[in-house]
């Protein structure tokens, strides 16, 4: 990959996207996308406009027949997903905190650390109120993986003591509910790193997702 290139080729993919209220599925030697925000409340009309297009998508569904609403079912979360994705880097008057360079050091600090030890990290961007995180979780010596969700929770805990006390204040810095799922393959592995990366070009925060101080990928996917 060169720096030249704004975007990261990969072919189109299919995949499911899980809630912590769902089953989650991992696997040895295939990677985990997650996904988690700041704790704040996003903006009525903004919650309006995701439930209006959530809406929209499933009235289409009625007026299909079996096999193409079976086929657009598929896709499915991962519309939904894009959608609320969108909402989070374009929502007015929500908290932006993250973009700051003291709070983005230590998130990235955070998911440095366990690196090449509990897991591999691959990429991540911090967006200025959410983040995308790429992880291969490492095997321990029973042959199970390391516990995402216990990952996830290092990462959050560490980075709400360090950066409330950046900011002065206590209590929750980290909405609870995180999502996550098993990329597969590896052209959906290059459509995820792609996501990620270009996550603050979509945002229009930059017009090279180099130019994203937030962004990072590892030397081992260029």
């Amino acid at each position: 990959m060169t720096s030249e290139h704004n975007h990261i080729s990969g072919e189109r993919i299919k995949y499911q996207y899980w809630s912590r209220n769902l089953p989650h599925l991992y696997d040895v030697n295939k990677p985990i996308f997650i996904t988690y925000r700041m704790k704040y409340d996003l903006p009525k009309n903004v919650m309006d406009d995701y439930a209006r297009q959530v809406d929209e998508y499933n009235k289409e569904l009625d007026t299909l027949d079996t096999k193409e609403r079976e086929e657009k079912k598929r896709n499915k979360d991962a519309k939904f997903f894009t959608w609320f994705d969108e909402l989070l880097a374009k929502a007015p008057d929500v908290p932006n905190l993250l973009q700051r360079d003291d709070i983005r050091e230590v998130i990235a600090e955070s998911f440095h650390y366990f690196d090449k030890q509990r897991y591999k990290l691959l990429a991540y961007s911090i967006m200025p109120n959410h983040i995308h995180v790429l992880i291969l979780s490492k095997t321990q010596e029973n042959g199970d993986i390391y516990p995402i969700q216990h990952i996830i929770y290092t990462w959050k805990k560490y980075t709400a003591l360090a950066i409330n006390r950046l900011i002065g204040k206590t209590g929750n810095f980290w909405q609870k509910e995180s999502y996550d799922r098993l990329v597969r393959d590896d052209s959906e592995l290059a459509n995820v790193v792609n996501y990620i990366l270009m996550n603050p070009v979509k945002a229009g925060l930059v017009q090279q997702w180099q130019e994203w101080k937030g962004n990072y990928l590892s030397q081992d996917l260029i």
